[in-house]
């Protein structure tokens, strides 16, 4: 157990030795029933003993923090998600789970990054709504998490949300994210409703770039989307920019660059659509607009069927290389048109060890051997 709580308190150190403001370590992780130390055990504890700037950084764990709901400007960072799956992650393989995260009025430059939401679930209680982060404010940034939910039974009637945008909002990023929506509803009558990002008012300099979202309905009812701007409105301001797509989008006046549609339907209107890939013809053949129809999604990645973040990488001669609007690729792992590359695992850009060993105990001395990085590249 020494060895365990000495590389927290190792890993503890790396986390606050960059930073200016307040960083409070949020940690409910128990090891031999002793509660590793940390500031809060809670998110929302956390949340309202932080001040204004503050950052929360919330340990792996085996154990959900809970939710969180926000009225004030702060940065909560978890260490990330398939951490097992990709290399040089972190040396503790556990996610940082949250139920549902609010961002309220004062709120307003707030950031969600590393953080892991999933929620597995056959019901009958068809009233019963997930909503994973909800925003009611301006200028709030979503990066580098994974959210996931599938919902299945016979009367699933409730509603099923990645990001849920609420009234007319300016400066939302959502960036580098794993979205996974699936709904698989069984019975008439109770058609559920499954979106990944979903905006019911006007986004004004809004950003949708490099995510992986899959918002996909695979029973016989029920509805989902992807995308889904609920007003169709020419003042829409929102760039949808390097996102691998799968399910059915339903957006109107946005602009859509450097995307590849594995499988779906375009149900929107009024889109400026160009460079993008698609599996059929969601994106327009129009002379100019420089879309790829028809194109055979095995020859565009590595592996796409794996549904893992790292397959998503393009194959060697794939069509989306290259087909970017400035010249280079499209897909998540782009920096064109300016964008943030998806990082895999969602690994924040603050410094890490990825792997640690922790020698015998030779009188007062405990070796420790530790690999770090500062994952600047990760920004």
């Amino acid at each position: 157990m020494k060895k365990t709580i000495l590389l927290f308190t190792v890993m503890a150190y790396f986390v606050t030795m960059q930073t200016n403001a307040t960083v409070w370590r949020v940690s409910n992780r128990i090891i031999n029933g002793v509660t590793v130390d940390a500031d809060f055990n809670t998110l929302q504890d956390a949340i309202d003993g932080a001040s204004d700037s503050d950052t929360l950084y919330l340990m792996g764990s085996k154990t959900s923090y809970g939710s969180g709901i926000i009225a004030k400007k702060l940065t909560v960072i978890g260490p990330g998600y398939w951490l097992a799956e990709n290399p040089n992650t972190q040396a503790i393989k556990d996610t940082a789970q949250v139920t549902s995260l609010t961002f309220n009025s004062g709120s307003e430059g707030s950031i969600a990054q590393g953080l892991y939401f999933r929620v597995v679930a056959a019901t009958s209680a068809y009233t019963i709504n997930y909503r994973f982060i909800t925003i009611n404010t301006d200028s709030i940034t979503i990066a580098k998490n994974y959210f996931y939910i599938y919902r299945y039974g016979n009367y699933t009637q409730g509603i099923n949300e990645g990001i849920s945008i609420y009234g007319d909002r300016n400066y939302i990023k959502i960036q580098q994210n794993w979205i996974q929506i699936l709904l698989n509803d069984l019975a008439s009558g109770y058609n559920g409703t499954a979106c990944s990002i979903h905006f019911t008012g006007i986004p004004i300099n809004c950003y949708i770039q490099n995510n992986f979202i899959y918002g996909v309905s695979s029973g016989p009812y029920g509805e989902a989307h992807n995308i889904k701007t609920d007003l169709t409105d020419i003042a829409n301001d929102l760039k949808i920019y390097n996102n691998v797509i799968w399910g059915n989008m339903s957006t109107f006046y946005t602009e859509q660059l450097n995307n590849i549609y594995v499988s779906g339907t375009y149900l929107g209107g009024a889109d400026l659509m160009m460079y993008n890939l698609c599996s059929d013809t969601q994106y327009p053949a129009d002379a100019g607009m420089f879309n790829q129809q028809n194109t055979d999604m095995s020859t565009v990645f590595t592996d796409y069927t794996t549904m893992i973040d790292n397959g998503y990488a393009l194959a060697p001669g794939s069509p989306a290389t290259g087909a970017g609007i400035n010249g280079g690729d499209c897909g998540l792992f782009s920096f064109d048109t300016g964008g943030y590359p998806y990082v895999l695992s969602g690994i924040p850009a603050i410094p890490a060890i990825y792997e640690a060993t922790v020698g015998p105990v030779s009188g007062t001395t405990i070796p420790v051997t530790i690999k770090a990085s500062s994952h600047n590249e990760h920004k």
